[in-house]
């Protein structure tokens, strides 16, 4: 009796001290928070009845480094921070842009995409920033692109919708003139809108910024093993391999590599 009652006041007390990472391996799984309208960092495919991209891949190199099972869950973009400080999710792999003000709320990875924010507008509509006083342009809510777009213009008109779907839908009905957002983002979207070849992205940068793997704050261990992981996705060419598959020769959306994942 008195062996036992030690183990298992030693049970609570290992319990009561485990961080995120210990308590990831015991359960044997870690909940992964996702986009499921957002092409094509993650998007759901209809052809394998699950979640797909740049963003799910990544996320099932570093829960294999992890020593884990994956289990993916959609959270909307102006759920994202809330949905992991709230215990619902573990990880965040949903194209969170790194930002002073996110930092203040939950911890980041090192980046593994760097984003430039552009917008998808009429062909010929928009060529420089100065339009962006006499415009209306939507983009989903709890993204960066209001406050960018905010940042250049004080007069432009920014409609939060719920995600890059309804944002396109509003492009396409003449609610907006444009919509704002990752240059790979808008051109996933564009890619399969039935008359895309009445819009483009033309190359005027809004912002830059990096994706990184939202974390719960202070959850130091966690943020390395996840650093590691991306690390090494690098150092062995899989990075390389995940962006090829989605923007390179041959993808729906082809754009140069133009950065390296460090620590």
């Amino acid at each position: 009796m008195k062996i036992l009652l030690t183990l298992l006041a030693t049970s609570l007390a290992i319990g009561a001290h485990a961080d995120d990472l210990d308590k990831i391996r015991a359960k044997g799984e870690v909940i992964i928070g996702v986009r499921d309208s957002s092409p094509p960092f993650g998007f759901f495919d209809k052809s394998h009845g699950t979640v797909s991209g740049y963003d799910i891949d990544f996320a099932n190199y570093v829960v294999r480094k992890l020593g884990v099972k994956p289990v993916f869950k959609t959270v909307d973009p102006a759920d994202r921070i809330k949905a992991l400080k709230d215990g619902r999710v573990d990880l965040v792999f949903a194209s969170l842009a790194k930002n002073a003000e996110r930092e203040k709320e939950v911890d980041f990875s090192v980046g593994y995409y760097v984003s430039t924010q552009k917008l998808v507008a009429k062909k010929g509509q928009f060529k420089g920033l100065l339009q962006l006083d006499q415009m209306t342009v939507c983009a989903p809510t709890g993204t960066t692109n209001a406050r960018y777009l905010k940042d250049l213009s004080q007069t432009v008109k920014v409609v939060a919708l719920a995600d890059y779907a309804e944002s396109f839908n509003a492009l396409r009905d003449g609610r907006c003139e444009a919509v704002s957002g990752p240059e790979a983002t808008l051109l996933g979207n564009l890619s399969k809108m039935p008359n895309k070849q009445a819009y483009e992205v033309p190359d005027v940068p809004i912002a830059s910024e990096a994706l990184g793997v939202g974390i719960r704050k202070g959850e130091k261990r966690l943020q390395q093993a996840v650093n590691e992981a991306l690390a090494d996705a690098e150092t062995t060419g899989e990075a390389a391999k995940i962006y090829d598959r989605w923007f390179g020769t041959g993808a729906a959306v082809q754009l140069p590599r133009s950065f390296r994942i460090s620590r």
